[in-house]
């Protein structure tokens, strides 16, 4: 029995440790099968036009390592006819090398010549340490690529196709890339899928449609890709989002980036969370903060825009973002009315806000005082009359106060009597209004004041440098 166990292990060794050399031309339909796995590739592979190529579910394909970086002489597998390689969910395809160290590329990838008529089927599939990944020598308008449930891991690029994408279930990690330029043509869809650790997820398609992704640790993720992204995680990347345009970004969780998201026009940012960012949100012409949650960054949001009146931040809680909660980084006036900044002190909120205050190329930042549930408005902080539909004005308002170029403006729908008192309780002014405008010229020390009426209520108002 003990030689008969020993003969056994002799014969499964041999069979585990068996693999097949393959290399040159394909000429024929050809199957490659579990039993002749794993396919060692000694040189490179062409299957020739009018052939097709099937490799089994399980089968490991594995490209002798090119230790010469770069030199052109990488083993490629190049497809003019069809390949047909699809795994299934349990047993995927492998495509690897011969030494699958992190970040080494030494093998050149998977070549479909569409000049030809090459095409591919591959599904469930791995694709490891590759230089140029799965690639075409043209664009390819209406066709699709679908990859359910694949890994892409240590390519300098995964996918580089012109094409329509769509990914389900994948995995992208440490690539350099995981999907490149879309130059030419393609959009991208994807759901379920993480990338990890990518230096670029992927850039620049010509559409996008991202949903239940998470992106952690990667360099860049999403770069100069208009579309849609909704319920997606960015944690712990350099960049979330960036150097985009024409992009709607819903109910995502950004957390521990560098730059969460860096719209430069036409942004919309809507109902997601943003907590430990180095810079939460950089928004620019025509984009949309909306409801979202921006607390405890370093900067909350910073503006950009050309024309910022036309960048709507409204009904945001932005709180507690230890640099500034918000940065007006242009030399144009605009308000933030609509935002709670999780204080009732105006000088806890000022010291939050980076402005013209803080810097006179700067404009100046309008804002209101909520109460705790961040619902109702207490005051209204007006440094700077922006008028017509800028100018603040609450429904039912009796009277409103700005202050601009030393006087004092007050508008009221009934007569008052009002009294200025400056920061240290002093009164510096008091007089009988009438019903409309009254100016007052004021030469006000700049600092936060209160004006009181006799209708039993008060504003406080900033008086600019």
């Amino acid at each position: 029995m003990k030689s008969l166990w020993f003969i056994f292990l002799l014969i499964f060794s041999g069979i585990a440790s068996s693999q097949t050399s393959v290399s040159g031309g394909i000429y024929q339909n050809t199957t490659w099968t579990m039993a002749g796995s794993p396919y060692l590739v000694t040189g490179s592979i062409v299957v020739f036009p009018g052939n097709t190529l099937t490799i089994e579910p399980g089968c490991v394909v594995k490209f002798t390592a090119d230790y010469s970086f770069n030199t052109g002489n990488f083993i490629y597998f190049e497809i003019r006819g069809s390949l047909i390689a699809n795994g299934t969910p349990n047993i995927p395809v492998v495509f690897t090398s011969t030494d699958t160290t992190t970040g080494f590329y030494n093998w050149d990838g998977i070549r479909i010549k569409g000049s030809q008529g090459g095409s591919i089927q591959m599904n469930h599939i791995e694709l490891h340490n590759s230089y140029l990944g799965i690639y075409n020598d043209i664009s390819q308008p209406g066709v699709t690529y679908q990859f359910d449930e694949c890994y892409f891991r240590s390519n300098n690029y995964a996918l580089q196709l012109n094409a329509d994408l769509v990914y389900n279930n994948c995995v992208f990690e440490s690539n350099g890339v995981g999907q490149a330029a879309q130059n030419q043509y393609g959009t991208l869809t994807a759901s379920n899928c993480q990338f990890l650790n990518n230096f670029c997820s992927f850039t620049w398609s010509n559409g996008i449609n991202v949903t239940n992704c998470v992106f952690v640790g990667n360099e860049n993720n999403i770069i100069g890709s208009p579309g849609i992204i909704q319920n997606c995680q960015f944690i712990d990347n350099t960049f979330g989002i960036t150097e985009t345009s024409n992009i709607t970004v819903t109910n995502s969780y950004f957390e521990g980036n560098g730059t969460g998201i860096d719209g430069t026009s036409d942004c919309s940012v809507s109902n997601s969370t943003f907590t430990a960012n180095s810079i939460a949100v950089k928004i620019g012409d025509g984009g949309e903060v909306r409801n979202n949650q921006i607390n405890n960054n370093g900067v909350g949001i910073q503006v950009l825009a050309y024309n910022p009146t036309a960048t709507i931040i409204d009904s945001n809680n932005i709180c507690n973002n230890s640099v500034h909660n918000l940065e007006n980084l242009t030399d144009k006036n605009f308000q933030v009315n609509l935002n709670c900044f999780c204080s009732q002190d105006s000088a806890v909120i000022e010291n939050g806000i980076y402005d013209g205050y803080d810097d006179i190329t700067r404009g100046l930042v309008n804002y209101a005082i909520y109460d705790d549930s961040c619902q109702t408005i207490l005051d209204y902080i007006t440094k700077v009359n922006l008028g017509g539909s800028a100018t603040i004005i609450e429904q039912n308002q009796l009277w409103k106060v700005w202050a601009f170029q030393n006087q004092l403006h007050v508008n009221t729908q009934n007569p008052i009597d009002i009294q200025l008192i400056s920061s240290s309780g002093f009164c510096v002014y008091k007089s009988t209004l009438q019903v409309g405008d009254n100016l007052i010229p004021l030469t006000l020390t700049p600092g936060v004041y209160v004006i009181s009426t006799s209708l039993g209520t008060q504003k406080r108002f900033v008086v600019a440098l």
